[in-house]
């Protein structure tokens, strides 16, 4: 069975009443949403002017937002299903004089067909009453209208106040459009207008650790220019901070374009992100990156040699101040630690600096972080400064100093000596010359140079080695006979070497010491190498004398308290008092007990045994350590005499007054049995007197016989060395022999001239008398 038509008409009335309140109301809530949506992205995106990335987050979620109050407000309500039950339960609500009778007809009105008897009637009953009341009652008063009518003069307010401002400030509202709706990057007009110089894309890079200045203007032009300018930043390391920019000077406008603010990070070791704001007017977000600054890694000279030096080319890597050779052309390679954009060098001489000169990086050195620059022929001292720039424009924070230094080609060095040679010499001398030559680039010419007193300096040929030697061992001889000098003259004698050098007018000469000589007879020569001899002679005595008094030293020492003298000292010690068997010669016999002069002995002394022992071995082993002391002291010296005697022999041999006899005795009667005492019977020595020593600390029950092995050593020493004594006093009966021979010849050549002068006078006499 169907609704009564009134039932039917009243319930449709209010579904159609419903929807069209469902839909003002909806459209009502979009429109004050999206009026709600312009204000709010309006007064952000003056404030705040978002980044494109904000914007467009701000976008989606305005339009998602829109989406979700269109699907609440419109979509869904529009969309659900209102049933007759659903109708006639609002008009029970509203009406309550319908007693529940028109939802009774709604809902039962269906089943009437299915219905009998009582029940049929009933329902029937229910519905014709339902209809009589429903016309009573109007469904318009069902809904209330108030909320609806708030809601639309809510969203006709919202929306006329975007109409007014879209027509009021259409500029604004287009401004607004771009930025919020087609992401422009464009921004809103200002009273004040900054600027900041020196960021590419909103990002300047640092080197690390430097510091960086932001320069900040603002345009005279606009109507507001700031008081101050502050500097919002944030750390890499998520520090966070604000400070006020230093506004430089008072700017006037008409006569100035800018007023200019700076502000300092010092020190920057991480990113810094931060934006300027003063006035109306906002910069940023900018960023400060933090790149290493470029240094060069490694340097290295190229260097062409000059031809006479007969070098190949090298390369030198620098460390410091490079030593190069003059006339050297030089090419400075170097390489960086990162990729380089410009690199400027300052070039300084001894005389004046030079042009700077900027080169591009090579492509064919270390992939652009290398660099070529061609110094030239080297003349002189040079002093580059290179300043880097990188591809970041990070310019190194200080320029690399490389200093070169233009080293001359120096004369050959020459250390020679004269062997066996001393201040005079006879004209038949031979003068020979030991040592070496040197020279940094190669040896020429090597020479004799030989002056007699003030004369013309003359030349005699040493070596002539080939190629480039660097390195020349000189052992050659002067013949003085060639020179034919005679007695009384000076001889001046140097040795000379000149190098290649090519690039001067004369190569460079180096020379030796100056050799001053005199030409003397060879028998003054025989009488002062005689009287030096002697000298040696005394100066030898007096080394016997010192190992005499070491071994009387050396035999007073006593290990086994008795104080026996060493086998042989009887002699030495009979004349001596038993207290002073210890003492050394000239010294005054001493005190063992510890007591001060004058000082009575003490009644009780039950230690001073033990004392005055230990006293007693400390002076013994004191005159051991002066007993090894002496015995390297006599074996230099000794040594020093023998080397004298081979000089004198040399010296007999070089000037060509040597005989067999003489030869024989300098060199195999006194030079070398002194080398043989020197260099072993000494060591020998020194080894036993060292075993003596060791015996002091530990076992003093050998110290006898060790003291005794020593003293054995130095008697037999002594006996080497009376022995050379014994060849050395031959020279006296040699020069006896000589005096007497010069008497007979002085005596001859007097009865001679007597006789000469007798033959003249009595050839005089028989003149006179025909």
């Amino acid at each position: 069975m169907k609704h009564d038509p009134r039932i039917t008409a009243s319930l449709e009335s209010l579904r159609r009443r419903i929807r069209r309140y469902v839909w003002f109301h909806g459209l009502a809530a979009v429109a004050a949403c999206l009026g709600a949506a312009f204000w709010l992205s309006l007064v952000v995106d003056w404030f705040f002017e978002p980044a494109l990335g904000v914007r467009v987050v701000f976008l989606l979620a305005g339009f998602g937002f829109l989406a979700a109050v269109a699907i609440d407000r419109l979509v869904r309500p529009l969309g659900a299903r209102l049933t007759d039950q659903n109708m006639a339960m609002l008009f029970e609500r509203r009406f309550p004089e319908l007693n529940d009778a028109l939802l009774t007809a709604v809902s039962l009105g269906p089943a009437l067909d299915r219905a009998d008897g009582l029940e049929r009637e009933m329902v029937r009953r229910t519905c014709r009453e339902a209809s009589e009341r429903i016309g009573g009652v109007r469904a318009a008063e069902v809904m209330n209208p108030a909320p609806l009518r708030r809601g639309l003069a809510a969203a006709g307010l919202v929306a006329a106040s975007v109409v007014v401002f879209g027509m009021l400030a259409s500029s604004s509202f287009g401004v607004w459009a771009r930025r919020s709706l087609l992401l422009s990057d464009e921004l809103w007009p200002r009273r004040t207008e900054l600027a900041v110089e020196g960021f590419v894309d909103g990002v300047r890079k640092v080197a690390r650790g430097a510091d960086i200045e932001i320069i900040a203007t603002a345009d005279l032009a606009k109507p507001l220019v700031p008081k101050t300018v502050e500097v919002r930043y944030r750390t890499g390391a998520g520090a966070r901070g604000r400070a006020v920019m230093n506004r430089e000077g008072e700017a006037v406008a008409g006569r100035e374009r800018y007023q200019q603010y700076s502000h300092t990070f010092r020190g920057v070791l991480s990113p810094i992100d931060f934006e300027l704001v003063g006035g109306d007017d906002r910069v940023g977000p900018l960023r400060v990156e933090v790149v290493e600054s470029p240094k060069i890694e490694s340097l290295e000279l190229r260097c062409e040699y000059p031809d006479y030096m007969a070098r190949t080319t090298r390369r030198i890597p620098v460390i410091g101040p490079t030593r190069i050779p003059r006339f050297t052309r030089v090419a400075v390679e170097g390489r960086a630690n990162k990729r380089l954009a410009r690199i400027r060098i300052d070039a300084a001489t001894d005389e004046q600096p030079s042009a700077p000169v900027v080169l591009e990086p090579a492509a064919d050195v270390a992939g652009g972080r290398g660099f070529r620059y061609t110094l030239g022929k080297l003349d002189g001292d040079v002093t580059l400064s290179l300043t880097l720039r990188d591809a970041d424009q990070i310019e190194s924070p200080e320029p690399t100093r490389l200093v070169l230094v233009a080293a001359a080609d120096e004369p050959p060095e020459l250390a020679v000596t004269l062997s066996g040679i001393g201040t005079a010499i006879t004209p038949r001398a031979r003068l020979p010359v030991v040592g070496q030559v040197r020279d940094d680039f190669g040896i020429a010419d090597v020479w004799f140079e030989t002056v007699v007193d003030q004369g013309r300096p003359a030349r005699k040929a040493v070596a002539a080695p080939p190629g480039n030697l660097t390195e020349l061992a000189v052992d050659d001889a002067l013949e003085v006979r060639e020179l034919g000098l005679a007695p009384g003259q000076k001889l001046t004698v140097a040795l000379k070497a000149s190098d290649r050098c090519n690039l001067q007018p004369a190569p460079n000469v180096g020379e030796s010491a100056r050799w001053q000589l005199e030409v003397v007879t060879p028998e003054r020569l025989r009488a002062m190498l005689q009287a030096r001899e002697l000298t040696l002679r005394y100066r030898y005595e007096q080394i016997i004398q010192e190992v005499g008094e070491t071994r009387d030293s050396l035999a007073r020492i006593s290990l086994d308290g008795g104080g026996a003298p060493a086998d042989g000292d009887e002699k030495t010690t009979k004349n001596q008092p038993e207290e002073d068997h210890a003492a050394e010669p000239g010294d005054a016999p001493r005190d063992w007990s510890g007591r001060e002069p004058g000082e009575a002995p003490e009644g009780d002394a039950a230690g001073s045994s033990d004392e005055e022992g230990s006293r007693r071995l400390a002076v013994e082993s004191l005159r051991c350590e002066r007993a090894i002391q002496n015995s390297r002291k006599n074996a230099n010296e000794t040594l020093g005499t023998a080397e004298a005697f081979d000089d004198l022999h040399q010296q007999l041999i070089n000037n060509r007054i040597d005989t067999e006899e003489l030869k024989i005795r300098l060199q195999s009667g006194i030079a070398d049995p002194l080398r043989a005492i020197g260099e072993g019977m000494f060591p020998e020595l020194e080894r036993r007197l060292l075993a003596l020593r060791d015996g002091f600390d530990g076992d003093l029950a050998g110290g006898q016989s060790r003291r005794d092995a020593a003293c054995e050593q130095i008697d037999a020493i002594l006996a080497a060395m009376n022995r050379v004594l014994s060849r050395m006093m031959e020279l006296e009966d040699f020069n006896e022999a000589i005096t007497l021979l010069q008497e007979i010849i002085q005596e001859q050549e007097k009865l001679e001239k007597q006789a000469s002068e007798r033959q003249k006078r009595l050839l005089n006499e028989l003149l006179e008398e025909k």
